[in-house]
């Protein structure tokens, strides 16, 4: 960077004090005290084409971005230029390798990797007259350390090694609650989000011994207070603390699953379905202001046999005109197939409140493939869905027309190259594993996957020669513990940290 020395600008203004020293008063050429940055801006920020605006903070004397430059932008502001810089006196300087001020040339590149501090003269500490009167600035340039896009994962701590089967969980004041079956002992494990630590396992009471329920939700009927219900044997019991149960008298025999809750205009129905004596499935509903078994009436009410029979998984969104809706997703008794060819797909069912629809897609481009166990959230204003496996993930606008989600968008997987085994701390894999619940945290964000323990097995595409891009199938297996992950995008990180949640 060229900058010139300090001395022989003072210098200039020195003598030009004296001279005017000299001449009559009407002459006189006042010297200003003000030693303030007045404006600051950078050059367009690299091949980001944007212009970010920075504040003064006359009080702290500090110059800073408040929106964080992209991820890397470091390898662009190593060498940039200031454009604005603007003070009374138009004298700035910085320390020289010797150390002594010299005057800042913003025609020249400079390096805000990090902070830099530099110094405003007025024309009073110029001319000799105030020495003291300048103030020192210190410009920070902040660059975000995560890619906004991504999913930034972090391994939390292991479960209970004896879950090695199924589990369900849920949500259920500030704590989550994992479900599992542990010898011929149903048990929770809850732990809190909001202080999260050890989990505390406790033996359940009321529900049928030794077996995991078929669904567990939370609602509220008017009059009563927020209750969590599940399924196990055909029946709905009820419980007010997750622990103990009780058979409920709020729903008939008969209920195998319960599907959604949703609330629209301070209504809110829970649904769920029943098997009739003739074997038939049927959609049933109650709202929280009639606790009445309700048959919905759309096709009337019977169950269509590609319908998901277990491992339900739900997320509500709102519509652009303030509607919400569910969408649905689950395991099914029935093969489901692109309808133009044979891929197995995984379809996605809504409901408004009025009506099942199966949300297949007719084209074997924007399907989203079979997974087992799926799991759907709306997260970021997107659905995605993605199941046992973990080998992607995938995304769509309404839950009709999916692709696979950016790479950014992903689950942990290694580099196999490089032998050894996963290591849930420093080199984690999510691929194979099969025994998994997941909840979504509304209030934070953060997506939350507890894995069983058990044996991981999925094969790999790799290349077998760099020259052709010729590739191969490798196979990997690999044993893993019980297995928490705490998982949240980027971008919803710096939201949420910048509302102070």
């Amino acid at each position: 960077m060229k900058i010139k020395f300090l001395s022989f600008i003072a210098s200039f203004f020195m003598v030009s004090f004296v001279i005017t020293s000299c001449l009559d008063d009407d002459n006189n050429i006042e010297y200003s005290p003000d030693a303030t940055i007045h404006a600051f801006e950078l050059d367009t920020i690299g091949g980001y084409g944007v212009k970010y605006k920075f504040t003064i903070d006359q009080l702290s004397c500090e110059i800073y971005n408040e929106d964080s430059l992209p991820v890397h932008a470091d390898t662009i502001i190593d060498k940039i230029l200031i454009k604005t810089l603007t003070t009374a006196s138009g004298v700035v300087t910085m320390k020289d390798k010797s150390g002594n001020d010299s005057v800042l040339n913003i025609n020249d590149s400079i390096d805000l990797r990090k902070p830099l501090t530099i110094k405003v003269w007025s024309t009073e500490a110029l001319a000799g007259i105030s020495p003291n009167q300048t103030k020192e600035y210190t410009i920070k340039v902040n660059v975000h350390n995560y890619d906004p896009d991504s999913l930034r994962w972090k391994y939390m701590n292991k479960i209970d090694d004896q879950i090695v089967g199924e589990q369900k969980s849920i949500i259920w004041g500030n704590e989550v609650f994992t479900y599992s079956v542990v010898g011929s002992q149903l048990y929770a494990y809850k732990n809190s989000l909001t202080n999260f630590g050890s989990w505390n396992r406790i033996e359940i009471e009321g529900l049928p011994a030794g077996k995991l329920p078929t669904s567990i939700i939370t609602f509220q009927f008017d009059g009563s207070n927020a209750m969590l219900y599940a399924t196990s044997d055909d029946k709905v019991y009820e419980s007010e603390d997750g622990i103990n149960w009780e058979a409920s008298t709020k729903f008939g025999d008969g209920v195998e699953l319960l599907l959604a809750t949703l609330t629209n205009k301070d209504v809110s129905r829970i649904c769920y379905i029943k098997k009739g004596a003739d074997g038939q499935r049927y959609f049933y509903y109650q709202t929280n202001n009639e606790q009445q078994e309700t048959l919905e009436t759309y096709n009337e009410g019977k169950v269509p046999a590609n319908f998901p029979t277990k491992n339900i998984s739900y997320t509500v969104y709102e519509s652009a005109t303030n509607i919400k809706s569910v969408l649905l997703v689950g395991d099914t008794e029935t093969a489901t197939l692109a309808d133009d060819s044979e891929l197995e797909t995984t379809i996605v069912w809504g409901y408004d409140g009025n009506k099942w629809v199966e949300f297949s897609t007719t084209s074997s481009v924007a399907y989203c493939p079979k997974y087992t166990q799926p799991s759907i959230i709306y997260y970021n204003d997107l659905v995605y869905i993605f199941g046992q496996d973990f080998s992607s993930i995938y995304v769509s606008n309404q839950g009709l027309f999916w692709k696979k989600a950016n790479a950014k968008f992903s689950f942990p997987h290694r580099d196999w190259s490089k032998g050894g085994t996963p290591n849930p701390s420093v080199d984690p894999e999510f691929r194979g594993k099969t025994n998994y619940s997941m909840v979504l945290d509304p209030d934070t964000q953060n997506l939350w996957i507890i894995f069983s323990k058990g044996n991981a097995r999925f094969e790999e595409e790799v290349e077998k020669e760099e020259s052709t891009k010729a590739t191969t199938t490798e196979t990997h297996t690999y044993e893993h513990g019980s297995e928490v992950w705490r998982g949240r995008l980027n971008q919803l990180w710096f939201d949420l940290a910048n509302a102070k949640k």
